[in-house]
Order: C-alpha cells, then sequence, then structure tokens
C-alpha cells in the first residue's frame, strides 16, 4: 500500500508538471499529452482496484499477470517521472540565473515523458516477445572426439503466467525450438512465480519442443511456492508434487539433486541438476558433493543450476563440470541500446553470456519470460543454442 502511494504521488506530481509545461503550447499537442497521459492514470487506477479487490485464487495466471502489468506501469511511471525531475533541476539554475523560463525546457520535459511512455509501451507490446536466437560455441578441453558438434539448447526462467493471453506466442518459441532439432534440450527453471496453478495447461505447449537424445530441467527458486503468498508445508509439497507432474508432462526428465546418464554418439554424458531455493539475499542449493561425487572425472558433465552465484560451489570435490548451464538474472529485463550493458551487472557477478575458472564454463541466459513487470527493455528473450567443440 505505502507503494502504491508513493506511485500515486509521482503521478499526480506528473499531472502538475505536464500542465504547467503545456501553457502556452499548441492545442493539439496538449490534447495529446493530456490523453496520453489520461489514459495512463485511468489504466493506474483500474489495476491498483483489479489488484487489491481480487479474492480469487492468488496464482491463477490471469491474477499473477496482471500483477507484473502493473509492475510495468508503476516501472514507467517512476521513470518518467524521475526522469523529468532530474531535467527540471538540470534546468532550475540556468533559468535562475537568466531570470525568465526557458519555453524550450518544458518542450524538452514533454518529449522525453512521451518517449519514456513510448518505450515502455513498445517494452510490453513488441520487446518481451521479441525472442532471439543466441548461437554460441563451447570449447572444451579434452573432449572426446565423439561429442564435438553436439547441440545443447538452453531455455530459462519461462514464469508461464507471464505469457498469459499470449500462450500463442509462447507455443511458436518452442516449435523454433524443435527446428533447431538439438540434441539436447535443457531447461534452468523458474517455471512459476508464485505458485503451481500458473503452470495451467501449458504442458501441453512446452512438450512440443523436442530433442533427439532427451530433455531435461531443474526447479529454480521460484518453483517451490515460497513466493505465494499463504504458502505453508501444505502448499508446499502440493506444489512440489504438482509442479513436477506438470514438468514431466511438458517432455522434460525432471533431475532434483540427481545425474543422469545420456549418450550422444555412442559417447557418455552426465546431465546433472541441482536445486535453487530461497529469495534474493538467501538463496539456497542443494546437495553438490552428493550430485558431483556420483560422477566419475572422465566423464563429459552438463550442471543444471538456476542461480549462476552457486557456480564456484559446484568445486566441493575438486574439480567442477565441464559446463554449467543457468538463469535466473534476466539480465534485469533493462539494458542499454546497442550494447551488452545492464544495470544487471551492479547485482550479479555473473548475469549473461559465458565465465570461465579453471577449465569449467558457465553460461548465464537472460530467460524467456518475465518476472516483476511485464517489459523488456533492450534486453529480449533468448533461446541460447549451444555447440560444443574440442578446444
Amino acid at each position: 500500500m505505502l507503494l502504491f502511494l508513493i506511485l500515486l504521488l509521482f503521478d499526480l506530481w506528473l499531472w502538475y508538471a505536464l500542465i504547467t509545461d503545456l501553457k502556452g503550447r499548441t492545442a493539439i499537442l496538449s490534447i495529446i499529452v493530456i490523453a496520453v497521459k489520461a489514459s495512463v492514470s485511468l489504466l493506474l487506477l483500474f489495476l491498483f482496484i483489479r489488484v487489491f479487490a481480487y479474492r480469487g485464487e492468488f496464482a491463477d495466471p490471469a491474477n499473477a499477470f496482471i500483477r507484473i502489468v502493473l509492475g510495468a506501469l508503476a516501472a514507467m511511471i517512476f521513470t518518467a517521472g524521475s526522469v523529468y525531475m532530474a531535467m527540471i533541476l538540470l534546468t532550475w539554475l540556468p533559468q535562475r540565473l537568466m531570470k525568465r523560463r526557458m519555453r524550450a525546457a518544458g518542450l524538452i520535459n514533454i518529449t522525453v515523458f512521451m518517449l519514456v511512455v513510448l518505450l515502455f509501451a513498445d517494452g510490453f507490446f513488441r520487446q518481451r516477445f521479441d525472442v532471439k536466437i543466441m548461437r554460441e560455441e563451447v570449447a572444451v578441453p579434452r573432449l572426446d572426439p565423439a561429442l564435438s558438434g553436439m547441440k545443447i539448447v538452453l531455455v530459462s526462467d519461462l514464469h508461464l503466467s507471464s505469457w498469459h493471453g499470449h500462450y500463442d506466442k509462447l507455443e511458436k518459441v518452442m516449435t523454433t525450438i524443435s527446428r533447431e532439432q538439438p540434441d539436447l534440450l535443457v531447461n534452468t527453471g523458474d517455471f512459476i512465480t508464485y505458485g503451481w496453478q500458473e503452470f495451467g495447461e501449458c504442458d501441453t505447449i512446452l512438450r512440443k519442443a523436442v530433442a533427439k537424445n532427451g530433455a531435461f530441467a531443474v526447479v529454480g527458486n521460484h518453483d517451490d511456492g515460497t513466493y505465494y503468498p499463504d504458502y505453508d508445508e501444505i502448499y508446499g509439497a502440493e506444489s512440489k508434487a504438482i509442479l513436477e507432474k506438470k514438468i514431466t508432462q511438458s517432455g522434460y526428465q525432471l533431475i532434483s539433486d540427481t545425474v543422469v546418464i545420456t549418450t550422444f554418439n555412442g559417447a557418455e554424458i552426465a546431465v546433472a541438476g541441482v536445486v535453487t531455493h530461497g529469495h534474493r539475499l538467501d538463496m539456497r542449493y542443494g546437495d553438490f558433493e552428493k550430485v558431483l561425487g556420483q560422477i566419475p572425472d572422465s566423464l563429459f558433465t552438463v550442471m543444471l543450476l538456476h542461480d549462476p552465484a552457486g557456480w564456484l560451489l559446484t568445486a566441493v570435490n575438486g574439480s567442477m563440470p565441464d559446463l554449467t548451464l543457468s538463469g535466473h538474472t534476466h539480465g534485469l529485463q533493462v539494458g542499454t541500446p546497442g550494447s551488452r550493458r545492464s544495470p544487471a551487472e551492479q547485482f550479479h557477478e555473473r548475469w549473461r553470456g559465458t565465465y570461465k575458472f579453471n577449465g569449467s564454463q558457465l553460461f548465464v541466459t537472460t530467460g524467456l519470460g518475465t518476472m516483476g513487470m511485464a517489459v523488456r527493455l533492450f534486453m529480449p528473450p533468448e533461446i541460447v543454442v549451444l555447440t560444443v567443440i574440442p578446444e
């Protein structure tokens, strides 16, 4: 509630600032800006009433989706208000020194506001569905020649309720994966955000993505149901059982603190999975020692680990998996145009792409879905295609 009151104050202040800067402008400009601002305010009010008056199942996909739409609108208002305020502060001193108001400054402020609205609208309607295929080669020392050319497709962080109303786009992603003809398909978790109910009938969509030598998944920290507002041990057990069933029905072999041996071109591969639990400042992991202790050092190992912050813990037995695959960061869903930079760098030591340590490699994907806000800004959802080659 406090956050909404702050948001409301930002919104009211934006009204005041815009109306002040619109004085003396053309009628057409005033009508356009006021119409856009009124639409934003009405949508904010509608979403607020919808969220706080809702009495149904919290983890219903529609309700979970409405919450991230509200998050997107809140982020837009905070961004627009903050930038607008910064522009006013930057022009305050020059105006005081000249002892007159700079009309150009007001027009710049209005333009910035409109650009922020357009940017977030694009992030909501287009960018969050603009899935990119990222192709990378993974050069592995002492690789068994039989494994050269093996293709692994990595996806993560589906947050299935974020596709609500657009499941056709999710189905298109799955068929795109199948067209890549992967040898292995791996999913590093966060199928849901709050509760198992968000999964809905998505298992019928997810199973459209297939791989020649199997699909494997590990759960992420959102998948244990602890983000559900009324979480208790009963709900946790129910969520675990239902989610395991749904993930299996989606075509994945769920590997939770265990190892599966599969083959490619007659060569054995160990696919290991360690679970991730907890929230932002209290992340916990499964049993690395138990899992990795089962794997001979000579066996090429792919480790599925949702949170890349736990990567170095894989050295518990003295050696690390050849390749660890993770997600979790989303790249904060925000990047800078034309570069691979993101505010995520300030929060995650390893947030996107390839990292190397002692002959071991980690690849982190920014995922497919959204959480917190139903927007991606210059941080597109991605399907990662990794081709294993000898170093």
